[in-house]
């Protein structure tokens, strides 16, 4: 308790000292920034120097101080990654990115990375139906800009898929992949298209997908591991076990968590009465449930 106490003690001084440089400089220095300059300048610094709390504070005054000011989008920037990232915030977040983007409405090329940041805020409220309307709002003013339309109709693809919406989710998707100007976004996009078949049982559909990513040579590594993973569940499905087997040998080696491959060909055949799912989704770490290989489980979905 007592170092604690010191260290918030250490913490205050700092502050203060650094403040008070500032301030003396100003007075010192007719040329020095003030009024909302000031807040501007105490604001980069404490953030600069990692005391987020005291930059909030000194953006809050320089967005109240200047309504018209060139760095009103850093401000708000920052204050959203202060609540979301710093403090854990979500509530606050959304409500700075909801007044961001009125203030910027009427300038797309602006407010579309706010708009997609809020989306990504409501999806992890779980306000889903708020999440689409971001990502919608981002796809409406992107502008001819393939790249931001391909990111928007991704997550739409997405957050449609896990409200229940597969058929809009795949023609999404579908958009996705023709539109997509690299291997890497075409490839997940099939992987996505892929794994939304399945939860609908259309498996014999989703191998020639899965088939046709295995074969991208420029691929990522992870994209092509989940496609053949996914691809021996959709073999198990059609009860063709030695081609799941054959698949799951060769992934001994690439997948991230090889008691995983050990123990799906432990229980290979047994799993095709329930619903298979898969266990690890592209640029995810070790799957949760590889922590206990001996005891398999039906893989998750997103």
């Amino acid at each position: 308790m007592a170092e604690a106490r010191t260290r918030k003690v250490l913490s205050a001084l700092i502050c203060a000292a650094l403040l008070l440089g500032l301030l003396g400089l100003c007075g010192c220095d007719r040329g020095g920034p003030s009024g909302s300059a000031l807040d501007l300048t105490i604001a980069r610094d404490a953030y600069a120097g990692g005391y987020f709390l005291e930059a909030e504070t000194a953006y809050e005054r320089y967005l109240q101080a200047d309504p018209q000011g060139k760095h009103r989008l850093e401000a708000w920037t920052r204050l959203v990654e202060i609540s979301s990232g710093v403090k854990g915030d979500l509530g606050k977040a959304v409500t700075l990115l909801e007044t961001a983007t009125l203030e910027y409405n009427s300038r797309p090329e602006v407010n579309w990375p706010l708009l997609f940041r809020l989306g990504e805020l409501y999806e992890l409220q779980g306000q889903r139906r708020k999440a689409l309307d971001s990502w919608g709002r981002c796809l409406d003013t992107s502008g001819g800009d393939v790249g931001k339309a391909v990111q928007a109709q991704m997550r739409m693809a997405l957050a449609n898929r896990a409200l229940g919406n597969h058929d809009l989710a795949m023609q999404l998707l579908t958009q996705c992949v023709a539109q997509a100007k690299d291997v890497e976004t075409k490839s997940r996009a099939m992987y996505e298209m892929a794994q939304t078949l399945t939860l609908s049982w259309q498996w014999a559909k989703a191998i020639p997908i899965l088939d046709e990513i295995l074969a991208l040579e420029k691929a990522p590594q992870d994209v092509k591991v989940m496609s053949a993973y996914l691809l021996a569940d959709a073999y198990e499905a059609q009860r063709n076990i030695p081609k799941a087997r054959e698949i799951l040998l060769s992934l001994k080696d690439t997948y991230p968590n090889p008691e995983v491959i050990v123990a799906r060909l432990a229980t290979l055949g047994q799993q095709h009465g329930a619903q298979i799912s898969p266990q690890l989704q592209p640029g995810d770490g070790i799957p949760a449930e590889a922590a206990d290989a001996k005891t398999p489980k039906g893989r998750r979905r997103r």
